[in-house]
């Protein structure tokens, strides 16, 4: 597969490393300019492609060049010394923790909300033109003014809360857990709890003396050191019960302690659990009132789940219970001081007639000599509290309002075994026990030390030397710094089951895997087979008839299987020249380690080394113990060629070719051979399968009553058990592990099927109410033509009143209307007075014919004419004006119709529709 180069990442510049559970590998990279970039994997992938170039799907994979899926960018700058980051596990916010670079003794960390962000406006790794995705996200400083002020404070260990993601879980060597909810402020913790192991006097614990405790305490009469009451590591309880609100406590001497209850504010739980808590004792009544409400307990089926309210609970916080371990002391007389705990829970069914399930644990406890200490957790989980009154503060300042900030102190109660005793301000309470099965010693722990001063910059492994160095410099807080050099030096990692989540369903599939990783030394893996078959023989032990005595537990457990799945000498004794060899063991350390959960690839741990290869390492199965028993045998025949023979051993399969356009038929074939690549392990008997012969001279026929057949027969078992049964072993864990991840992926495809189905009838439900809503849309519709019709018929009956053109108009009219009647009156005057003349002249003519009158003469005849012909052209003019205005009149008169019939049809609209009935 071609990649960008401008996508390829240098794992010799990578200093850090951890994954989400999707199986996205996030990565702090250094750049050239000398600050850190978090540059985000996507492991799932670079693995499953690693895996197929080498042609094997057990072989450990190796990754040298992934391509970055993304590019984070914070704002503001990271400003501070990073050396290692958490990431939550759904993959929405990143926790960065170093050092200031100012005062590397003054702790420093930040959140970056990778769900928040942004893709940035530019791209500065595209430099070439390739498009890279970078993402803009946002850091947040957690409690500056608290660790700026409290230099010498060590952080022992930072955690996400499993069952809530919003909540980071702080642990410093004061003895105190810190929450903080990232959604809120983180300015402050949440809740602050200062956990109290010694039944004495109370140490102060600031981190400012020469030990983790100042001033050093007395042994007290129980024998306690002023070292045992130093918290170094903590783990969660089961997703189950009052487990869902508890913690287990680490103290340096190995003890562990259980501290509960503590619910983040804003966790949500289910109303099942709820109901279930609420029918124990008041106290539990009161608390779940407190924590979410009453109506939570007085009606807890109204809600699916409820959230926990920001809360106190006045005169009493939240006790440390224990030793739940404490016959380790007569166990292990002499232990080293404890670093680090691991644990996985499994969920199992109630007893019978219970419908509560329970769970069972499995806890590793490290040491910096190297050992680890494998613990069964078994019993119910339960409350306990202690009279101790809570310090709290709201943002209001007033006592009624709800708290955002709360500190505890919480004192040490004795455990109860059903004994009744107990000793402290509270009554003994019933915690689960953890009985100590196993004990594996891998080899003390190699502090890393620089190796010269001088050297400019030190190797990506050495990153946190510095820090080393400048505690045993200073000679400050010796203690905490040895507990913390330790932690950094070797890491456990906990897989349970297949897919390697925190809390799985036991079974037979459900066996926990130890990973630990040495920085100098290299990586093992430890199989504890009795841990999948815990729940079982418990199970089996509870039914047993009194008769049996509970003897369903086996006599003898069987052994852990321990395998160095990574050697860093080893590994650097292969370079070419021995002045090589010398400086290789530098190259060869284990720079950063992390769990890969992912169904598909069922679980498995990454181990970067400082050469810049990253490697993928699964839990034993058949064909990986297949390929540990050819090594074996090719060890034994050529022992001079080893490392040649593991190569060999590691190329047997070959990959699945890939034909571009190949038909169905093609690509059948291909899957066929695929599936007979990757199963066919599990049908190949051992190599050295053949089973002992009888011994030379045994009688013919052998029988078992004869001593040689007793022989034979006793051999035969002992090669069945070291050779076949340890094959059929690793092939029903391989088939149960691939049976596992199979029934995940098709539960998740049955789910997928589910939401479509619901989706296509939310759809078809849908599409029905749009239909109903455009049937009734097309209703409304007729009815409003309809109405508008009536309405414009309305309109035009109603009088309305002129306006003033129309008046003007009128009156314009009214007076030509009276000139032409003026006019008319002189012309009809004038024909009567013409007619008059006429008829006189003519009745007078015949009478006076004889008499001589006296002639008008021509001129004023004329002048006569010219009158009448004036008057009758003024009269026409009058006519056409009339005619005129009568015309503009009608203009006029039309226009101002028009308009008003507009403007009185949009104020009659408006009065109808307020007066109408709704439709």
């Amino acid at each position: 597969m071609s990649r960008d180069l401008e996508q390829v990442v240098d794992l010799r510049d990578v200093t850090a490393l951890d994954a989400d559970a999707a199986g996205n590998i996030y990565t702090l990279q250094r750049q050239e300019d000398g600050q850190v970039g978090i540059v985000v994997l996507d492991g799932r992938h670079e693995v499953l492609e690693a895996q197929q170039r080498q042609g094997s799907l057990q072989a450990p994979a190796r990754i040298t060049s992934p391509a970055a899926t993304n590019f984070v960018r914070t704002h503001p700058a990271i400003d501070f010394d990073v050396r290692g980051l958490q990431v939550a596990p759904s993959g929405r916010y990143l926790l960065l923790h170093g050092t200031s670079y100012q005062d590397a003794s003054v702790v420093v960390m930040a959140v970056v909300d990778l769900h928040g962000g942004q893709p940035a406006p530019s791209n500065p790794h595209a430099r070439s033109g390739h498009a890279v995705r970078v993402k803009s996200c946002r850091l947040l400083h957690v409690d500056p003014v608290l660790f700026g002020s409290r230099p010498g404070l060590v952080l022992y260990q930072a955690s996400w809360h499993p069952h809530s993601e919003e909540h980071l879980v702080l642990l410093t060597s004061d003895n105190r857990l810190r929450l903080y909810r990232v959604t809120h402020s983180l300015a402050v913790a949440e809740q602050t709890l200062h956990a109290v192991l010694a039944s004495g006097p109370t140490p102060q614990r600031y981190g400012l003396g020469s030990t983790a405790a100042s001033p050093a305490l007395p042994l007290s009469a129980s024998g306690e050191s002023p070292a045992s009451t130093d918290i170094v590591a903590f783990g969660f309880g089961p997703a189950v019960g009052w487990g869902l609100f508890s913690y287990l406590l680490l103290a340096a001497d190995g003890l562990v302690y259980s501290l509960g209850p503590v619910a983040p504010f804003g966790m949500r739980c289910a109303s099942v659990l709820l109901e279930r808590l609420g029918q124990e004792e008041t106290a539990a009544v009161e608390w779940l009132e407190a924590v979410f409400g009453p109506e939570a307990v007085q009606n807890t089926s109204s809600k699916n789940r409820w959230q926990v309210l920001p809360h106190v609970v006045e005169g009493v916080s939240p006790a440390v219970v224990g030793p739940l371990n404490a016959s380790t002391r007569h166990e292990l007389p002499r232990m080293a001081r404890a670093v680090s705990l691991a644990v996985s829970h499994m969920l199992t069914a109630g007893a019978a007639g219970a419908s509560a399930p329970s769970s069972v644990g499995t806890a590793v406890v490290g040491s910096a000599e190297g050992q680890l200490l494998a613990y069964a957790v078994v019993g119910p989980w339960a409350p306990a509290w202690c009279e101790s009154a809570p310090q709290y503060m709201s943002v209001t300042g007033t006592a009624s309002a709800a708290p955002s900030a709360v500190r505890y102190k919480c004192t040490l109660n004795v455990t109860s075994r059903g004994d009744g005793a107990g000793t402290g301000t509270a009554a003994a309470v019933t915690t689960p026990g953890m009985v100590l099965l196993d004990v594996v010693d891998l080899g003390p722990v190699q502090p890393h030390r620089v190796a010269g001063k001088g050297d400019g910059a030190a190797a990506p492994g050495d990153v946190e030397d510095e820090e080393e160095e400048d505690a045993d410099d200073d000679e400050y807080s010796v203690s905490a710094s040895a507990v913390a050099a330790a932690r950094r030096a070797m890491s456990i990692h906990i897989q349970a089951g297949v897919t390697g989540s925190a809390a799985v369903v036991a079974g037979p599939g459900a066996t926990a895997t130890v990973w630990v990783c040495q920085r100098l030394a290299g990586c093992w893996r430890v199989t504890l087979p009795w841990s999948g078959m815990l729940a079982q023989w418990l199970a089996d032990a509870a039914g047993a008839p009194p008769s049996r005595g509970g003897d369903a537990l086996p006599a003898e457990l069987p052994a852990p299987v321990v395998t160095c799945v990574y050697d860093a000498t080893a590994a650097s004794q292969v370079s070419a020249t021995p002045a090589a060899r010398s400086t290789a063991a530098g190259s060869m350390a284990v720079v950063g380690s992390s769990l890969l959960l992912n169904p598909l690839l069922g679980g498995g741990l990454l181990v970067l080394t400082a050469e810049g290869v990253l490697n993928y390492f699964q839990p034993a199965g058949a064909a990986s113990l297949l390929i540990e028993q050819q090594q074996h045998l090719a060890a034994a025949a050529s022992p001079h060629d080893v490392q040649q023979q593991q190569q060999v051993a590691m190329t047997t399969s070959t990959p699945l070719p890939r034909t571009a356009g190949a038909s169905p038929e093609q690509r059948k074939a291909q899957v066929e051979a695929h599936i007979k690549s990757v199963y066919g392990n599990l049908i190949v008997p051992p190599p050295d399968r053949k089973l002992p012969g009888p011994p030379s001279g045994a009688p013919k026929p052998l029988t078992v009553a004869s001593t040689e057949g007793l022989r034979h027969l006793t051999d035969c078992i002992a090669a069945l058990r070291g050779k076949h049964m340890a094959f059929l072993h690793g092939a029903a864990v391989d088939l149960q592990s691939r049976a596992d991840a199979l029934r995940v992926e098709a539960g998740k495809h049955a789910a997928a099927v589910v939401e479509l189905a619901e989706m296509a009838a939310g759809l078809e439900g849908r599409q029905e109410s749009l239909e109903a809503r455009l049937s009734r849309v097309k209703l409304l519709h007729d009815n409003l033509v309809e109405r508008a019709g009536m309405l414009a018929s309305l309109h035009w009956s109603l009088p309305r009143a002129l306006s003033h053109a129309e008046i003007a108009a009128s009156e314009e009219m009214r007076g030509a209307e009276e000139r032409v009647g003026s006019l008319r009156a002189q012309w009809d005057a004038i024909s009567a007075r013409a007619r008059r003349l006429c008829e006189q002249r003519r009745s007078s003519g015949a009478a006076v014919a004889g008499v001589r009158m006296a002639s008008i003469p021509e001129s004023q005849l004329n002048k006569v004419q010219d009158t009448v012909m004036a008057q009758y052209s003024g009269l026409a003019a009058a006519r056409a004006a009339l005619t005129t205005l009568e015309r503009l009149a009608g203009a006029a008169a039309m226009d101002r119709t028009a308009e008003q019939l507009d403007k009185g049809l949009g104020r009659m609209g408006l009065a109808d529709w307020s007066l109408a009935p709704a439709v």
